[in-house]
């Protein structure tokens, strides 16, 4: 003899009688069966007819009064997160001995691996794929939450609306974990093509856009699966055709072509420009550029942080359009495009990078927002932040960290790493296990297997040094050369003076520290 304790309904209506359950329960368990129309984690119990499904959770071994607390908070959760079908009810069921098992029942729907095998009615699967990431990510975005990516984990009812059917949540990954979903996706259906995929990437764009309002989400998303393995060739075009659709232009951006260009990899010559943190100190960056110009050096990269601190955003950006030299972002740039300033800023900082918006056009800041998150190339890596950080520009390396990103690189068959966003020159590398910190003038790279370059700040040093810094790294010698150079940084802090800018950012500037 069992008995049935009905909770309550997502919608908080009545939807089944325990004279029905009761009935239900005396059906068979269903047996799962993966690539099936059921299956499940081991610990689930399935009783099925023609119109409802019922799970008991039997890896839930709960009291009484602990399993009622579990079903209430449950069932409070899932009416907030709003996921699952509305007629999905909560019970408890009960023996004559004493013991409990918490069930749900719902009505049953079309799991979407079922679904999408087909491609009889292709924008049918684009409509019903866009509403699995509309529900996931909204998710995401409003509660910091993730569901679980497989999509048998999500079903479609009659009516063609979609909904999630597993009870488990798990914390946000900054869209890691879908990202391999999309990778899986394309893996698994051998109907894709090159249309449903460029179809499927532009609804996705918009999606992610109009969900997070933040276009660092779509480079986030595609840094995260161009490295994803595909089993094949076309299958490999598939993935990188649907970074192609996701990082297609938006109208507003009128600097592509810049962009473009600045991310283009030019032939190898032997001297290559590392610069970074510019942090809108135009006289310090003149300085830098009209040197590397004199010494007729054209090729290198600025390492993020173009923005931020200083007075003069809009020239520093002005000059790197102009200049031959890639750019990628960091995370004022990043602050500064998107309006964001509440994660990794101080109050000195997050006040400036709002002062630079309002100094800044939309072209400017369109401009800012294109920049590419990294850099990869045959023979080195570039990344504002450090290597080992799934969001680019906001970790850092320094002592406290060097030796978890050098065992990153090692891992991932990575040799050279050019970084900023520590402002500190140096070298950190390792030689069969043997790591060093070397922060002379000129250093060879060759003696080791892993080396992670900051080349300073251009715009703020804080290593006690008042003049601007930067390097020059000589692919033909396998060293880096650190160069400091002076400027008159004395006219830049009255600049900031005259604009209000935090007072401790001019001294900053002044003392190098």
């Amino acid at each position: 003899m069992r008995t049935i304790d009905i909770i309550g309904s997502i919608d908080g209506q009545p939807h089944y009688d325990t004279t029905y359950l009761d009935s239900l329960l005396s059906t068979d368990v269903q047996a799962l069966i993966g690539g099936t129309a059921f299956m499940g984690r081991p610990g689930t119990l399935l009783h099925v007819n023609q119109e409802d499904v019922l799970k008991i959770r039997a890896d839930l071994a709960l009291s009484g009064d602990d399993a009622h607390a579990w079903l209430h908070k449950t069932l409070q959760n899932e009416r907030r997160m709003a996921i699952h079908h509305p007629y999905k009810t909560w019970l408890l069921i009960s023996d004559t001995e004493g013991a409990h098992s918490i069930a749900s029942v719902c009505p049953r729907l079309k799991p979407l691996h079922i679904e999408l095998m087909s491609a009889a009615d292709r924008q049918r699967n684009l409509a019903l794929l866009t509403d699995v990431f509309r529900l996931y990510l909204t998710l995401a975005r409003c509660t910091g939450e993730k569901l679980d990516e497989g999509l048998s984990n999500f079903a479609v009812s009659s009516y063609g609306q979609v909904y999630y059917l597993d009870d488990e949540y798990y914390a946000w990954d900054d869209f890691v974990a879908f990202s391999i979903m999309l990778g899986v996706l394309i893996r698994n259906f051998t109907w894709l093509d090159d249309t449903f995929i460029d179809e499927l990437g532009q609804h996705l764009r918009q999606l992610l856009q109009d969900i997070f309002h933040d276009a660092e989400c779509v480079r986030i998303v595609c840094a995260h699966l161009q490295p994803l393995f595909m089993p094949n060739a076309h299958k490999e075009q598939l993935l990188k055709r649907l970074v192609r659709a996701l990082l297609q232009p938006s109208p507003a951006s009128l600097t592509a072509e810049a962009v473009a260009k600045m991310a283009k990899p030019k032939p190898p010559g032997r001297f290559f420009a590392l610069l970074a943190d510019i942090h809108a100190n135009y006289s310090a960056l003149n300085c830098v550029l009209d040197y590397l110009k004199d010494e007729q050096i054209d090729e290198g990269i600025v390492l993020g942080d173009i923005v931020g601190y200083g007075p003069q955003p809009k020239e520093c950006i002005e000059r790197l359009q102009a200049s031959p030299f890639q750019v990628i972002k960091g995370n004022h740039d990043h602050g500064v495009a998107t309006g964001n300033t509440r994660f990794g800023f101080s109050k000195e900082a997050g006040a400036v990078a709002q002062w630079t918006i309002g100094q800044l056009s939309a072209r400017h800041l369109a401009w800012l927002d294109a920049l590419p998150l990294y850099i990869k190339q045959e023979n080195w890596y570039a990344v504002h932040g450090a290597p080992m950080d799934e969001n680019y520009f906001y970790a850092y390396v320094y002592l406290m960290t060097y030796q978890d990103n050098l065992d990153y690189m090692q891992a991932n068959d990575m040799a050279l790493c050019f970084h900023g966003h520590s402002h500190m020159p140096g070298v950190f590398a390792r030689n069969r296990g043997n790591d060093v910190h070397l922060t002379t003038q000129t250093v060879k790279l060759s003696p080791y297997q892993q080396a992670l370059v900051c080349p300073g700040s251009v715009g703020q040093p804080r290593n006690g040094c008042t003049k601007t810094q930067f390097a020059i790294y000589d692919r033909q010698q396998k060293q880096v050369n650190f160069i400091q150079l002076p400027y008159d940084n004395e006219s830049v802090a009255t600049q900031m003076r005259d604009h209000q800018l935090p007072e401790t950012l001019s001294l900053r500037l002044l003392k190098g520290l």
